[in-house]
């Protein structure tokens, strides 16, 4: 039993740590690190390290991405390091671009290291320890797939690419499994890669010959390909799955290939028929026994009908492996995202769902991605308003009006959507999803005197929200790498009848694709009007809309 005051030690590391960066030198450098622990978190609990792109950061990681929302639904320790500072004062992970080539930055040896050292200092599972990251980051995990399997048991690189350098000497110690994902339309991480050098990042493979590369190397020779359901038509893409396995061993390589997809990470923006957050995760537990993957007909349970499921489909895609896993299993219920009467979602077994009265939405769903129906107001044809489920209303013929409204804010006289300000809708700090396909544009005044030179255009096809501000501090409200198209982004005070101006901006920073960045100074309880456009006529798109506000 540990003694009370190392007890308190590890509190007080844990808590610290929720809110700010803790130091760990190694090799001579003060490096530094966030880490997320959930409450009631259980013992041996696994351990990701999600590493942030070039020129990120591990806050923006942090926030940004889902990990710490499906940490506390899982059960599980994510860990955001820093990469170091380059001439440009970017963050990075060394991978060997030809611009850092007078940098020599031993971050192979300082995530395997701090991996480590959070094992023994939080009790976390080495067997269950893993490693996923964006661009820059996702090179820095295939880096690690080649140089430090022996840590890390399974990665998971997000739009990420192989350095000719790594390609041609990469040489596991232990062969891990791998999850990739990649877009056919990347502007940055080039799917048919860039041998020539055109892009200044060194010369690197194709992204089909770096997953030919590794299903070599994983001696996977067995191909399944599926596409997954187009749930969001919107986005301008959809996703391939094709799943690599062996009849002589367990390990697998899935590679997601995004087909219309760009330098994104699926589910917080660009394509949105995924969360590459959850996938990443439930590829990450199905290595370690998680149940989802032995239940084959996805009721919750793992009994005999999915036993039955395999030996039926001997061959073609199960095996030996599977059965074993499932008999292994046998009994256990699977928990899967349900979506619940009063618009809440709860992450259950199927029973648990079914005695709720929701619906369940299958093994390894999540509630952080699950589109739940949500309680609003909805309009009728005569005008009267009811607060009702967005699915009920519409099976009842009538016209939600949006997540948080109400019918006392209201006029079913108005038209059903937030495209001018009297019809706003409600955000609050998080993520809000919008789209701006059907939008008109407002004729609302609008000018770039909060933000010269960040290239201000036409507020065209704009949508409104309304915002009361929970903190005095600093406001941030983003669209920066979030959506899919060019934003302008323009700040009121006040309410649609006496609104003031205080901020704008067109494009912010290393934002990709031109999208918007605002901090602001406010006060707690201050209303704001927050107006999402397109940079200039036909500039439309969806994504998500990022409000935190900072003491």
């Amino acid at each position: 039993m540990k003694s009370l005051p190392a007890i308190l030690v590890v509190l007080l590391v844990t808590t610290a740590a929720h809110a700010q960066n803790i130091n760990f030198p190694h090799d001579g450098l003060n490096r530094q690190y966030r880490i997320h622990f959930p409450d009631d978190l259980p013992e041996q609990a696994p351990l990701v390290l999600a590493l942030h792109g070039y020129s990120g950061n591990n806050l923006e990681m942090m926030d940004n991405y889902g990990w710490v929302e499906l940490a506390d639904e899982r059960g599980f320790v994510v860990a955001f390091p820093n990469g170091t500072t380059d001439q440009w004062n970017n963050r990075f992970w060394d991978v060997d671009y030809d611009f850092h080539a007078n940098y020599d930055i031993d971050d192979d040896g300082f995530l395997s290291s701090l991996a480590v050292h959070l094992q023994e200092l939080h009790g976390l599972d080495p067997d269950r320890t893993f490693v996923t990251g964006f661009s820059n980051g996702a090179e820095m995990s295939i880096q690690l797939a080649c140089r430090e399997s022996e840590t890390f048991v399974a990665f998971a690189p997000i739009v990420g690419m192989m350095m000719d350098t790594l390609f041609t000497s990469c040489d596991p110690a232990v062969n891990r499994p791998i999850l990739s994902l990649n877009g056919t339309d990347d502007s940055i991480t080039l799917f048919e890669g860039d041998m020539d050098n055109t892009g200044g990042w060194g010369p690197y493979h194709s992204i089909p010959d770096m997953m030919a590369f590794w299903a070599d190397v994983l001696e996977t020779p067995d191909m399944e390909r599926t596409y997954l359901p187009d749930i969001n038509p919107n986005d301008g893409s959809v996703v391939r799955l094709d799943v690599y396995t062996s009849s002589d061993h367990d390990l697998e390589l899935w590679y997601y290939l995004v087909e219309g997809g760009g330098h994104d990470w699926p589910g917080q923006w660009g394509n949105l028929d995924m969360s590459a957050t959850v996938e990443a995760w439930n590829f990450f537990a199905s290595r370690t026994g998680d149940c989802a993957g032995s239940d084959i007909n996805s009721d919750g349970l793992v009994d005999v009908t999915d036993v039955l499921d395999i030996i039926g489909n001997w061959g073609d895609p199960y095996d030996v492996g599977d059965l074993l896993a499932a008999l292994e299993q046998w009994g256990q219920g699977c928990s899967g995202s349900c979506c619940l009467p009063n618009g809440t979602c709860d992450y259950v077994t199927s029973l648990q769902c079914t005695d709720s009265g929701g619906v369940w939405n299958g093994p390894g769903s999540s509630c952080t991605f699950t589109n739940c129906p949500t309680l609003g107001a909805c309009c009728f044809e005569d005008n009267t308003c009811q607060y009702l489920l967005s699915t009920t209303c519409v099976e009842s013929g009538g016209s939600f009006r949006g997540t948080g409204t109400n019918c006392l804010i209201i006029n079913c006289q108005d038209p059903a959507f937030n495209d001018e300000c009297d019809d706003a809708w409600p955000a609050e700090d998080g993520s809000t999803l919008f789209s701006t396909y059907k939008a008109t544009s407002s004729s609302d005044l609008f000018n770039d005197a909060t933000c010269t030179g960040s290239y201000l255009g036409q507020m065209s096809s704009d949508v409104w929200f309304t915002y009361e501000a929970t903190c005095s501090g600093t406001l941030t409200v983003s669209t920066c790498d979030i959506v899919n198209f060019d934003t302008d982004l323009v700040i009121y005070k006040g309410d649609c009848d006496d609104k003031i101006q205080v901020a704008c901006n067109g494009d912010y920073g290393n934002c990709a694709d031109f999208t918007s960045l605002v901090e602001m100074p406010v006060e707690l309880g201050e209303n704001y009007l927050i107006r999402i456009g397109g940079w200039e006529n036909g500039s439309v798109g969806n994504g998500s809309l990022l409000i935190q506000c900072d003491p």
